[in-house]
C-alpha cells in the first residue's frame, strides 16, 4: 500500500461522506494552521506502516481520523453536544465509504468524542483502526 493510496482512499470517502466539506491531512500543527475553510473538516493524521505478512495484503496501518466542527470557548454544552453527535454521525457515513470500497479492509474500530480541541476552537469525533489494502496476488 502506498502513502498516495491511503491518502487518495481517504479522500474519496471523506467527499462522498463530507460533499459540502473538506479533506486534509497531516501533523497535529498543520490542522492548527489550517483553521480557515469549509466545516465540516475530515482529517488524516500521520499513520505508522506494518509490513504486510499476509500475500493477500500489503501493509497494515493504525490510522486515526477527526471529523471536526468549528467551536468556541463559549459553546453551552448543549451546543457542543450536538456538535459532538453530528460529527459522530459524520464518521459513521465515512467509515461506511470506506466499507464500501472491494479493495480494503477496516477492523479494531475505535471512536471517542473530542472536546475543545486545538485552543478551543475545534469539538467533534476521532476514530481510529487498523486498515489493509487489498492486493491480488497476479499470476506470472
Amino acid at each position: 500500500m502506498s502513502y498516495q493510496q491511503t491518502v487518495t482512499s481517504f479522500r474519496n470517502a471523506a467527499q462522498a461522506a463530507n460533499p459540502n466539506g473538506r479533506f486534509d491531512h497531516g501533523r497535529h500543527v498543520d490542522l492548527s494552521q489550517l483553521y480557515e475553510g469549509a466545516y465540516p473538516f475530515i482529517y488524516l493524521y500521520p499513520f505508522t506502516v506494518t509490513p504486510g505478512i499476509d500475500p493477500n495484503f500489503i501493509d497494515t496501518s493504525t490510522i486515526i481520523v477527526g471529523f471536526w466542527m468549528q467551536d468556541r470557548p463559549d459553546t453551552t454544552n448543549e451546543e457542543r453536544e450536538a456538535i459532538i453527535a453530528e460529527m459522530d454521525v459524520l464518521s459513521t457515513a465515512f467509515l461506511d465509504e470506506l466499507y464500501e470500497f472491494r479493495d480494503l479492509r477496516i477492523t479494531n474500530v475505535s471512536k471517542e468524542p473530542q472536546y475543545q480541541m486545538y485552543q478551543g476552537t475545534l469539538s467533534g469525533f476521532a476514530i481510529r483502526f487498523t486498515y489493509q489494502n487489498f492486493t491480488p496476488c497476479i499470476d506470472d
